[in-house]
């Protein structure tokens, strides 16, 4: 009789203990998730999914680096959509599906190893690596325009598109300067 009672105790002990073991690998499980969801919110864009400033901010710190060791240059294309706001007026859900055809028909135009961020709700920046040549940049310039005058998206509106093209070390030596530089001759319509 002891001897069931002692059974019968450690029986629920080891139950209660499977309990919170099982309780605890769902809480572990549910901030792992949520660490994640709170990484891709802070370094992605959440229409896009492309990296954001934050996020392009190290691959340019890197692009930097690099290209100062092998003695190169290379190419930032700042993209700015020019009638978002005029669409966002309109309705949020059209300027997203916008945003992310636009998304699609610029990384369909670039290159693998060219990086393609969303970072203002208008702009997006390409960021070519240290190989192409300045020369050659006009063929993903045209693909671009290509892409953009084709208007796949179903809906009631045209891309209106301008594009600034800044280099590095002519235009700046830091990631914000060489933005905001590609960003003003994207405004001004320079190229």
């Amino acid at each position: 009789m002891m001897n069931e009672y002692y059974i019968y105790i450690a029986t629920a002990i080891i139950l209660v203990l499977i309990f919170y073991i099982i309780r605890l690998r769902m809480r572990l499980h549910n901030m792992q998730e949520r660490k994640e969801r709170l990484i891709k919110e802070a370094y992605f864009n959440p229409v896009t999914n492309l990296p954001n400033k934050k996020n392009i901010k190290f691959v340019f710190d890197e692009q930097i680096d690099r290209t100062l060791r092998h003695n190169q240059s290379f190419l930032i294309l700042a993209i700015k959509m020019n009638n978002y706001h005029q669409l966002k007026n309109q309705s949020t859900e059209l300027v997203n599906e916008f945003m992310y055809e636009a998304s699609n028909i610029i990384i369909k135009s670039t290159r693998n190893e060219d990086l393609v961020a969303h970072i203002y709700d208008d702009i997006f920046i390409i960021l070519f690596n240290e190989y192409l040549e300045e020369d050659n940049s006009h063929i993903v310039i045209e693909r671009l325009q290509k892409g953009f005058s084709e208007n796949p998206v179903d809906i009631d509106a045209s891309y209106d598109v301008s594009m600034g093209l800044t280099k590095y070390p002519n235009d700046g030596t830091d990631s914000e300067t060489l933005i905001e530089k590609a960003i003003a001759k994207a405004e001004s319509k320079q190229f």
